[in-house]
């Protein structure tokens, strides 16, 4: 394949199993929002791949898995994910396993190679028998981006041996993203290290803080992806629908790419108050936001 290459990126999809409310109602219907993505996009004669970047099922579960993966398998393009940190090691690549559908870890095309990055790969643990495993509880799930030496290893044996002229980065965690709530000075001083070393890196494209925007890292572009459970503008502060990223890759390393948001009654564009900025802020934790909706709950119902 020669000139451009035309990807459309989904992320945090964050599916269920059928009958169970995403954060008990508080977030949009996750099926749905892909049912009006789908649409939205229309004709996929247009797109060379599909691309998701993690926290494809809430939960970790086989049975979300299914439901992604019947999800994915409509596009008639080709569809290649990675993991983030809702998704379950284990769970996910067999989940993931489906005809159209792939977890491949380098995609070449054209002039570019695309790499798809575990940005929890710094969490899993390392057993006699060879196999890395995540660790129990929930710290895969609290993760805000870790590579880990192995992952990190992985990434710069690719960059020194593609033929491809440009290198693009998929993954969930985007490294330094500008929401306090997700930053992680380690995971961020890891790309550092990897950007200083691959000037063929061209840029990121990843998702996780369910916050659409573009920023700069050492002079790369890094897109994040609207998410399907639920978005949000800083500035204003407001609720945005759910929606995706279509992206341009041009020979000659060039990278354009577009919010697509799918505005429609059922997600309005509501102004969010002061406590979800307090935690976007990182002001307040996800637990303390707990705690005062439930005392505020509690004084609403007495």
């Amino acid at each position: 394949m020669t000139g451009t290459v035309r990807i459309l990126q989904l992320s945090d999809t964050h599916f269920l199993d059928d009958g169970i409310e995403a954060e008990g109602g508080g977030a949009y219907n996750t099926s749905e929002a892909f049912d009006a993505v789908f649409d939205h996009v229309g004709n996929h004669d247009h797109l060379d791949m599909v691309v998701v970047t993690g926290d494809v099922a809430d939960h970790g579960s086989a049975a979300e898995y299914r439901k992604a993966a019947d999800a994915f398998s409509r596009f008639q393009v080709p569809v290649n994910v990675c993991p983030g940190n809702h998704d379950f090691d284990a769970a996910f690549n067999a989940g993931m396993a489906r005809i159209g559908v792939s977890t491949s870890r380098v995609i070449e095309v054209g002039a570019w190679a695309f790499l798809f990055v575990d940005s929890s790969a710094g969490t899993m643990l390392g057993q006699e028998n060879g196999l890395h495993i995540d660790p129990p509880g929930q710290t895969r799930l609290h993760s805000n981006g870790s590579l880990g030496a192995r992952e990190a290893a992985w990434i710069h044996q690719m960059c020194q041996t593609t033929n491809a002229e440009h290198v693009f980065v998929w993954l969930h965690h985007p490294p330094q993203p500008t929401i306090p709530m997700c930053r992680d000075d380690a995971y961020a001083a890891e790309w550092h290290d990897i950007l200083d070393a691959h000037a063929k890196i061209r840029g990121f494209g990843g998702g996780h803080t369910h916050i659409p925007i573009d920023y700069e890292l050492m002079d790369r572009p890094v897109f994040v992806s609207p998410s399907l459970k639920n978005n949000f503008s800083m500035e204003p502060q407001t609720w945005l629908p759910p929606g995706y990223r279509t992206y341009e890759f041009g020979t000659d390393g060039s990278v354009n790419s577009e919010v697509q948001l799918v505005d429609d009654e059922r997600w309005p564009r509501l102004p969010f108050g002061s406590l979800l900025s307090s935690l976007f802020q990182g002001e307040i934790t996800f637990a303390e936001l707990s705690e005062i909706i439930a005392r505020r709950s509690n004084v609403t119902g007495a």
